[in-house]
C-alpha cells in the first residue's frame, strides 16, 4: 500500500486480522451529502426523496477503516452486498458496527472481507452490508479477471451477459474525482497514483456503479425500496472517461439483473437483486 494521503500516522495493516472490530460510529446522512454523491453519478437525488440510498452507507464502510487509522489508498472494491430491512431517512442517526470476517491471499495483494450493521437506538438492525475488497500491492503482477479457460456459461461474467440495454452513463473526470472528494484513495483522482497501481487512468469508486444500478430500481418501483437484498460484483475498473451502457432484465416488474458494460462489451460491474419490496 502507498502511504495514506492525509499524512497522518497510520496503524500497521498487520493489525487488521479476522475478528477485528471497528469502533462503533454514530452517524447520519444529510440531504446535501447525498445530493453531492448522486449528482457525481448523473442521478437526480430527488428520486430518493427523504430516504438514504444504501450506497451512501457502503461508502461509509470504507471511511470507517480510515477513521480507525488504517490506509485505504489503493484498495479496490470487489463485492458489495446489501440487506435493507427498513428504510433509513435523511438526518436519522444510526450506529455503524463492523468487523473483519476474513482475509485471503489474492493475485494482486490481499482479499479483505468485512460485515457491517446499521443499528437504531432501539437496537434493531436497519441494514446489513458486506464488503469484499483487494488491498493492492502495487509491486504485484497485474492480472485481469478473465474466465480461466471456463466456458462462457461458467464465467464470472455470465450473469451480466445478454441483457437488453436500458440506458447509459458517461463517466467524467470531474464526477469521478468529486465523488471521492475525501482524497483518501487517490487512485480515483490522481493519474500518477492510478498508474502506479497499474491503471491507465483514475478509476471510479465501485460504489458509483452501485448508485447507477440502483437508479432503475427506484424509478421503476415508483420510489425507494422499503426492503432490498442485492449483491453487486465489480469485475473491471470504470475509468473516469468511459461511456458505460446500462443493461437490465426484469422479474416480477422490477430489474432482477442489472449490469454496467464497458465500451468493449465486457461488464464493469453487475447487480443481482434477490428480493425487493416497495
Amino acid at each position: 500500500m502507498l502511504p495514506d494521503p492525509s499524512g497522518k500516522a497510520l496503524r500497521p495493516e498487520s493489525e487488521l486480522t479476522p475478528g477485528f472490530e471497528f469502533t462503533p460510529w454514530r452517524l447520519s446522512v444529510d440531504r446535501d451529502q447525498q445530493a453531492q454523491k448522486l449528482q457525481c453519478c448523473g442521478i437526480d437525488p430527488a428520486i430518493w426523496g427523504d430516504i438514504v440510498d444504501p450506497g451512501i452507507f457502503a461508502t461509509l464502510t470504507i471511511k470507517i477503516v480510515n477513521r480507525e487509522g488504517f490506509s485505504i489508498n489503493g484498495s479496490v472494491h470487489m463485492i458489495q452486498t446489501y440487506k435493507v430491512r427498513s428504510q433509513i431517512r435523511l438526518g436519522e442517526e444510526v450506529e455503524m458496527r463492523g468487523r473483519i470476517t476474513g482475509i485471503e491471499p489474492a493475485p494482486r495483494g490481499s482479499l479483505f472481507k468485512a460485515q457491517y450493521e446499521l443499528i437504531r437506538d432501539d437496537d434493531s438492525i436497519a441494514m446489513e452490508l458486506g464488503r469484499v475488497s483487494v488491498r493492492t500491492d502495487p509491486n504485484a503482477e497485474r492480472t485481469g479477471p478473465g474466465s480461466g479457460g471456463r466456458s462462457p456459461a461458467d464465467s464470472p461474467d455470465a450473469p451480466a451477459m445478454g441483457l437488453p440495454v436500458i440506458g447509459e452513463k458517461q463517466m467524467t473526470p470531474e464526477g469521478v474525482g468529486n465523488f471521492s472528494d475525501e482524497k483518501i484513495n487517490r487512485i480515483h483522482d490522481d493519474p500518477e497514483i492510478a498508474r502506479q497501481f497499474g491503471y491507465r487512468a483514475p478509476i471510479a469508486a465501485g460504489i458509483m456503479g452501485s448508485h447507477i444500478m440502483m437508479e432503475p430500481l427506484v424509478r421503476e418501483g415508483g420510489g425507494p425500496p422499503k426492503q432490498l437484498e442485492m449483491e453487486v460484483r465489480f469485475r473491471r475498473p470504470m475509468f473516469w472517461d468511459e461511456l458505460l451502457t446500462i443493461h437490465g432484465e426484469h422479474t416480477n416488474g422490477h430489474p432482477a439483473r442489472i449490469a454496467l458494460m464497458k465500451p468493449e462489451g465486457k461488464p464493469a460491474c453487475f447487480g443481482l437483486v434477490s428480493s425487493v419490496s416497495y
